[in-house]
């Protein structure tokens, strides 16, 4: 099969880029002129240059492919970058499908994430059909990636095939920006470790590649599709990672206020670096809640596998220390 993949030089991109080559499909890839696809090198796959925010660009590349895997996103919590996210999260969404209608691609899978779906406060995991609920705490990313679905799933009226996946939080091999990767950078550099007591659902990078490939297989077009594993708090997360790297850390829970005015200190000196900080006030307002998902659906309709998340954890150090990003 031909297929398009955005976000392709990223974390979840690059792999999926590598199981889709392994498995004989021909790639194509849209990239930024500025962007090195170092985790790609080595790939037999085409580089087409251009923006996602650029309709043409998008357009050009999606010619003669049957599918497009649309990956690619903007994850920020600072608000400096909100203008930047939306053009990607939501405007790149709508890019896309128009693109893919125009092209006559049969099909587009759409990476979102749970932050497009709503969370409990029962104690019971959210499923595809819990309503959204994020919008009162104002969190741009969680806004841009439920309006960028919208835009995906508009498409399914005139006729595209369009199947919406929703990772939870992803650990695994080429996590070189340190996405979900920087809780093991924070354990390497840290003896102590401050923070809320939320909890979030984690998942296998390999496991939502398989995912990924599985919906456009034979995923049902305007169905969106959790991809997660195991739920944790914040603190047995970091345990665990702190367990499979040999270092002791000292976890201590801190506050609500406390962690907002942290944030917001840091927020007031971003400003004048004009550096995302790793603390964000919009970030503290995502962690504080306990946000667990299932996958049943995925599970019984993809095949969707569920790797353990300490093999997970140990080989997402094992990449981290191999390419030098750890000791």
């Amino acid at each position: 099969m031909k297929v398009l993949v955005t976000g392709a030089t990223g974390f979840l991109g690059a792999n999926l880029v590598h199981h889709l080559v392994k498995r004989g499909d021909q790639v194509r890839i849209l990239k930024r002129h500025k962007t090195l696809p170092t985790l790609l090198e080595g790939l037999p796959i085409e580089i087409v240059e251009g923006d996602l925010t650029d309709y043409d660009s998008v357009l050009a590349a999606s010619k003669g492919v049957e599918g497009i895997y649309h990956v690619a996103g903007l994850i920020s919590y600072w608000r400096p970058r909100r203008v930047r996210q939306h053009q990607v999260n939501v405007e790149g969404a709508r890019f896309v499908v128009e693109a893919a209608l125009r092209s006559g691609v049969r099909r587009v899978v759409h990476t979102s994430s749970i932050a497009a779906i709503g969370f409990r406060t029962d104690s019971q995991p959210a499923d595809e059909e819990t309503r959204w609920n994020w919008g009162p705490y104002d969190i741009y990313y969680s806004t841009t990636k439920y309006l960028g679905e919208r835009e995906a799933l508009k498409a399914v009226e005139r006729g595209l095939e369009v199947v919406v996946v929703n990772p939870a939080l992803i650990f695994g091999p080429r996590d070189a920006h340190w996405n979900a990767g920087r809780l093991f950078k924070m354990v390497a550099e840290r003896s102590t470790i401050r923070g809320l007591e939320g909890a979030t659902t984690t998942c296998d990078v390999d496991d939502v590649c398989h995912g990924h490939i599985a919906a456009m297989e034979r995923g049902q077009s305007g169905r969106r599709y959790i991809l997660g594993g195991e739920p944790r708090r914040y603190s047995e997360l970091i345990r665990e990672i702190a367990a499979v790297m040999g270092k002791p850390v000292r976890i201590q829970t801190v506050p609500y206020w406390v962690a907002q005015a942290a944030a917001w200190g840091a927020y007031g000196v971003s400003l004048l670096t004009r550096k995302e900080p790793p603390l964000t006030p919009e970030l503290v307002r995502m962690t504080r809640f306990a946000r667990t998902y299932t996958c049943q659906r995925a599970i019984r309709e993809l095949g969707y596998p569920q790797t353990p998340l300490r093999e997970t954890l140990e080989k997402t150090y094992r990449w981290y220390r191999d390419h030098g990003y750890l000791k």
